[in-house]
């Protein structure tokens, strides 16, 4: 099943077929419904998920020992997971809401799961509005209910419970990420004006049971920061979050920070399980490079930096027959736009992807037989584009559109950038948010 929508229009050369090759391997293996079918299951009343962490036990609860049974998805690709999980519940499911960017396009409808949107990076009303439902679901429980919650990717800026959360919330997302503050940092903050992450979801549904299932865009996949952690004792403080506005120059102004709950008897009915993360995608990318007859590399499933930067020393670096693979986040700082000048349209990846042609626009020689990909895992690049491909061909359309990556670079113009030549790569909305997937191959 093919996840890339352009990839007729992208393979121009045999070694960008492979690339992009790759690209769909990584698809597959976190594509929300396959996942989901294949390692949750009923039986007897008795739900199983599979966990593929060597270090942690399948997960079983018997349906049959709770009177009702709700469900809630939050995140990028959540209402897709959770129409998933709800047919796999069947009879057994009470009533459940997802909250994502976008309805999946079904064409039947499940009566008792409500799928609400909002809006991403930035929240509006709409999330508030979402949240809200959400919360009275889950209010009032007892200590027969049981909540299953899949927690996805975007979850942050989704999931906000109060007027007050939202005017605080987008102020700290505009500051920071302007200020090139990372995502530990972000959604530190993000908790300490927060009513539902930082474990206040967990405090709401207590004294049910809560088994939460996550999909990771966290680097090093720490649980307590996917989604900002709604359902996880936080260890982050209010003086850590002043510190962190205190580093980056923000004003409290319009701010109130508050401490997460930090009471044990809140989490102690809480099961947190990592269901999929980059490595599922990073793997799967791996063993098809070697089946293509790459010699496949996995440099880092943390990878941290500044985006235009992030491949140039691959690149530069990369020996004959290897294929590099890489996992992460990148940052796209914006504050150095020069004075005068609005940034252009982009994302981290499409950046990452004008980072390496800006580098090797005066000498092109340095990328040939070299195609370079970074892509977002959830289709989404801040944009309707999922990432870019940069090598020798894409160099070349551009001079040949009268266009500098240079320039556009100086800008943060990559979508335009790549837009124009007809780089960017296009795919169909249907895996889970493992944040960002990064590689570049070279031929013999």
């Amino acid at each position: 099943m093919s996840h890339i929508k352009n990839t007729k229009k992208l393979a121009k050369t045999a070694l960008r077929k492979k690339a992009l090759q790759i690209v769909e391997a990584g698809y597959a293996a976190i594509e929300i419904q396959t996942a989901i079918k294949s390692r949750i299951t009923v039986a007897k009343g008795v739900l199983t998920v599979r966990v593929f962490d060597k270090k942690a036990e399948d997960v079983r609860i018997d349906l049959n020992d709770y009177k009702r049974v709700f469900l809630v998805g939050i995140g990028k690709g959540s209402a897709l997971a959770t129409v998933a999980v709800a047919r796999v519940l069947g009879k057994h499911l009470t009533k459940g809401i997802a909250l994502d960017v976008e309805k999946p396009n079904f064409k039947f409808k499940i009566s008792n799961l409500k799928l609400l949107t909002g809006t991403h990076p930035l929240p509006s009303p709409k999330n508030v509005a979402a949240t809200q439902k959400i919360m009275h679901m889950v209010r009032d429980l007892n200590t027969d209910d049981l909540v299953i919650v899949f927690m996805c990717g975007g979850g942050s800026a989704l999931a906000v419970a109060s007027d007050d959360e939202l005017q605080a919330s987008t102020t700290v997302f505009k500051e920071l990420t302007k200020a090139g503050a990372n995502i530990i940092e972000l959604n530190t903050v993000r908790k300490h004006v927060s009513d539902i992450k930082g474990g206040n979801l967990a405090k709401a549904i207590h004294p049910a049971t809560l088994l939460t299932l996550m999909a990771s865009d966290v680097i090093g996949n720490d649980m307590e920061m996917i989604a900002s952690g709604p359902t996880i004792l936080d260890t982050t403080t209010k003086a850590g979050a002043e510190a962190i506005l205190k580093k980056y120059g923000v004003s409290k102004k319009g701010i109130s920070l508050k401490e997460t709950p930090k009471e044990g008897r809140y989490f102690k009915n809480a099961k947190n399980v990592l269901f999929v993360s980059n490595s599922d995608a990073v793997r799967a990318m791996a063993d098809m490079a070697k089946r293509l007859g790459l010699k496949a590399k996995v440099k880092t499933l943390i990878f941290e930096g500044e985006a235009k930067h992030a491949l140039v020393p691959i690149v530069r670096t990369i020996k004959k027959g290897e294929a590099i693979l890489l996992g992460g986040e990148t940052t796209v700082t914006l504050s150095d736009v020069p004075a005068g000048k609005k940034p252009g349209k982009g994302g981290r990846n499409q950046e990452v992807a004008l980072g390496v042609i800006a580098a090797c626009e005066a000498m092109p020689e340095r990328l040939a037989d070299i195609v370079a990909i970074s892509y977002a895992s959830d289709g989404h690049d801040n944009s309707d584009a999922a990432g870019a491909i940069a090598d020798g061909y894409a160099l070349k359309a551009a001079k040949r559109a009268g266009q500098s990556a240079g320039e556009a670079l100086a800008l943060h113009a990559s979508f335009s950038f790549f837009e124009k030549s007809g780089n960017l790569i296009q795919v169909k909305n249907k895996s889970f948010n493992v944040a960002d997937l990064m590689l570049v191959i070279r031929g013999e």
